[in-house]
């Protein structure tokens, strides 16, 4: 029976998690590893200046459940550690869409993508939804299109695995989509947000600050923002890991090199 990891950056305690679990457990045995606490937009980050602590949490459906005092990441590497090999790595189901080039932020993706680091044909999976229950653990939150759609795209990456070139599939689900919406496989959008810095102002005169971010609002057709935002579809986007630019490399070495 497949092996298959699952994780997430809302913590072991998200109904999203759970609801993944219900896709994977008839496909094979679910390993739980994930953050005790809320991890989102922790990109790859690893805890390397403490120790990191787990503890055995029951998740109904799967075969067994860690919670972790660590990042996604963490979890990835602890489950490797402990459990070895995994035929397929899912991460999600994330409360919020995870799009654009900004996945390399985002907790959920960075899991799938230190898994498929590792060898592993690995999913992120995200549903739309109001950015007030991403701040929770998904109460309310109806999972059933995403448990749909994420059976069907692990079902089909286990038995036929990944195309050449593809290392994980980011996708991301409309929260209007039902087991009928249309899946469109896309490219990355540059941008979803553009972060900024708000100034206030502590009862004690001191200034502070958080980082926001302003939506992007045009998309680019193609891209996974528009599939999602535009179109309501379902995005599928194919990643390969290897960030490095296709490009010729004797032009770069001329022009780095001597100045052409």
């Amino acid at each position: 029976m497949p092996k298959i990891l699952l994780t997430n950056d809302d913590g072991i305690y998200s109904n999203g998690i759970r609801a993944a679990v219900k896709a994977l457990s008839e496909l094979g045995e679910v390993y739980v590893v994930a953050p005790l606490f809320q991890r989102s937009a922790s990109g790859r980050a690893m805890t390397l200046h403490r120790p990191i602590r787990a503890k055995l949490v029951n998740v109904p459906g799967a075969k067994v459940a860690y919670g972790i005092d660590g990042t996604p990441t963490d979890c990835v590497i602890f489950a490797l550690a402990r459990f070895e090999k995994f035929d397929l790595a899912v991460s999600g189901i994330n409360l919020g869409e995870n799009l654009s080039t900004e996945i390399t932020v985002s907790g959920t993706a960075s899991a799938a993508i230190e898994a498929a680091t590792h060898r592993i044909p690995a999913i992120a999976i995200s549903q739309e939804v109001d950015w007030k229950k991403t701040l929770s653990e998904g109460e309310g939150v109806d999972f059933s299109a995403s448990v749909h759609f994420l059976r069907k795209i692990a079902g089909s990456v286990l038995i036929r695995g990944l195309p050449d070139g593809v290392d994980m599939l980011n996708v991301n689900v409309p929260g209007s989509a039902t087991p009928e919406t249309e899946i469109a496989v896309t490219r990355l959008a540059r941008k979803r947000y553009n972060p900024t810095i708000e100034e206030r102002v502590d009862p004690r005169g001191h200034s502070y600050y958080w980082i926001v971010g302003r939506k992007t609002t045009e998309f680019e057709p193609g891209t996974d923002a528009y599939a999602l935002k535009v179109e309501r579809k379902v995005s599928v986007t194919p990643i390969n890991i290897d960030m490095t630019a296709g490009v010729d490399f004797e032009e770069i070495k001329r022009v780095l090199i001597s100045g052409d």
